[in-house]
Order: C-alpha cells, then sequence, then structure tokens
C-alpha cells in the first residue's frame, strides 16, 4: 500500500487584512474549516490565528491539489461566514495565500508556533511574519502578496 505525507503550513488573511475574525467565534469558524478539511480526507493538525488571518497545519490527501483544497477552504467558509452573523463586518478573504511545504520533523514546533499566534502577533506585525515564513520556505515575497 502506497504511504503519502504531505503537511503544509498555509497562512491567508482577510481581504484587506481588517479585523473581522472575533475572538468569541473564532472557534466556530476553526470547526468550520475542520470540517472541509476532513470531507476531502485530509488531516487537520492545527488550525488558529488572530483578527486578521489564519494558520492552518494539514496533511493533504494525495489526490487533492493544494490550490483545490485553499479554494475551498476560502470559498466556502467565506459563504459561511458571511450567512451565519456571527461575522458581520467580514466581507472576504484576500485572494492570495502563503502555503509551504513542511517536514514531519517539523510538525510539532509549527503546531506550538499556531497555538501561540495571539501572544505572537502582540509583537510581530503580520508583514514581518510572513516575510520570514517566506524566507524560511525560500519564496519570494513582497509585502502586498497577501492583501
Amino acid at each position: 500500500m502506497s504511504r503519502v505525507t504531505s503537511l503544509y503550513h498555509i497562512v491567508f488573511a482577510t481581504k484587506r487584512r481588517e479585523q473581522t475574525i472575533t475572538h468569541e467565534n473564532r472557534e466556530a469558524l476553526y470547526r468550520y474549516i475542520w470540517t472541509i478539511i476532513s470531507k476531502s480526507n485530509s488531516v487537520l493538525y492545527r488550525i488558529g490565528g488572530v483578527s486578521d488571518h489564519i494558520h492552518i497545519l494539514l496533511d493533504l490527501h494525495p489526490t487533492v491539489p493544494l490550490s483545490t483544497m485553499v479554494r475551498d477552504i476560502k470559498s466556502r467558509s467565506s459563504s459561511w461566514m458571511k450567512q451565519s452573523g456571527l461575522f458581520a463586518a467580514f466581507s472576504g478573504w484576500a485572494t492570495e495565500y502563503f502555503a509551504a511545504s513542511v517536514s514531519y520533523a517539523d510538525k510539532n514546533g509549527i503546531i506550538e508556533y499556531i497555538k501561540s499566534q495571539p501572544e505572537h502577533h502582540a509583537k510581530v506585525k503580520l508583514d514581518e511574519e510572513l516575510k520570514i515564513l517566506a524566507n524560511d520556505a525560500g519564496l519570494a515575497l513582497t509585502s502586498f502578496d497577501l492583501m
């Protein structure tokens, strides 16, 4: 039997980085996104974030292209957020996203990093975080790429 591990750290922001992911309703959003990931036979290891962006660590099923997974998460969660009434000010997700494949050996460190997002962003702005993540992944990233 074939075995495949395809871990991805994914980050995407709200449109114009609006502060619209309310603290009191984040868990409902995360559960909704978990159902999208689960229905694709992929595995969610961690999801978290702050008011203007989220991080996801998942093991992508080998039959699902990364771009399809991200498109489905963003489009379906956007519709749900607008219809649920829980995120009244939410106007959508930014067009772009960041994704990097990661090794299984780095999984637990990334899980802890995602768990610490509120504390992390008390010190580091999203632009700076994305530049560091992109650099670590060997990607060139400009400040407007994820707006």
